[in-house]
């Protein structure tokens, strides 16, 4: 789980090898707790038909600039295979 912040630099290294961004999800943590925050969440394959979205990337930067001042954790689901 990544801080927006940090979560923006792992997005930004996925888009120098090539790998495609499959989701993003936002949570928020407590002392007890890890609880799914689902109106907080992106699906960037559903954004231009099965093949993605062209720019999965700069999608899930936005994505994620938006929602920096939230006090929300995020969790990257990467596609293992790399696109070059």
């Amino acid at each position: 789980m990544f801080r927006a912040d940090d979560a923006i630099k792992v997005v930004g290294r996925c888009r120098e090898r090539g790998v495609r961004i499959l989701g993003i999800d936002a949570f928020i943590l407590t002392n007890k707790t890890t609880q799914p925050d689902m109106g907080q969440s992106l699906d960037p394959s559903i954004l231009n038909g099965h093949g993605g979205s062209p720019d999965c990337w700069e999608t899930g930067i936005k994505f994620l600039k938006e929602r920096s001042s939230a006090d929300l954790f995020f969790e990257i689901v990467i596609d293992e295979k790399l696109n070059r």
